[in-house]
């Protein structure tokens, strides 16, 4: 027998991952509603309670039954959680936007010399161009 209970986001690797049968950390939220056997709920709760996740890995049933989740999941770089947009709704909560652009604009001038420089060449020592006996 399972039981539903609901998850964090799963980004589409990960639901990939965990329908082909792979380990993928799973955490408490609200964003995906999933189905685990009485031994994973135990091992969930626990680890709920101490705020951590745990690697879940689905019996076949399960992957059968949760394929509706396919292309349900969050992109790396889509979605209201990721950093991107929360680092850019960050700055525009400060108002700091041209502040941190002219900063970066300055940054970049100042370290446009620096990179790969010629070195001289090594000079030699001993006689290695010679071979030993001559």
């Amino acid at each position: 027998m399972y039981h539903k209970i609901k998850v964090g986001l799963l980004s589409n690797p990960q639901i990939s991952r965990l329908l082909n049968g792979h380990g993928v950390r799973v955490s408490d939220g609200n964003d995906h509603e999933i189905e685990l056997s009485k031994e994973q709920l135990k091992k969930f709760m626990k680890a709920r309670e101490k705020g951590k996740a745990i690697t879940l890995n689905m019996d076949p049933f399960q992957m059968q039954a949760h394929q509706y989740l396919r292309g349900s999941g969050g992109g790396s770089m889509s979605g209201s959680g990721s950093r991107v947009n929360k680092y850019n709704k960050w700055v525009n909560a400060l108002g700091a936007k041209d502040l941190i652009d002219a900063g970066m604009e300055k940054g970049a001038s100042t370290i446009s010399g620096f990179g790969l420089k010629k070195r001289s060449p090594r000079k030699m020592r001993g006689s290695a161009l010679m071979p030993a006996g001559y």
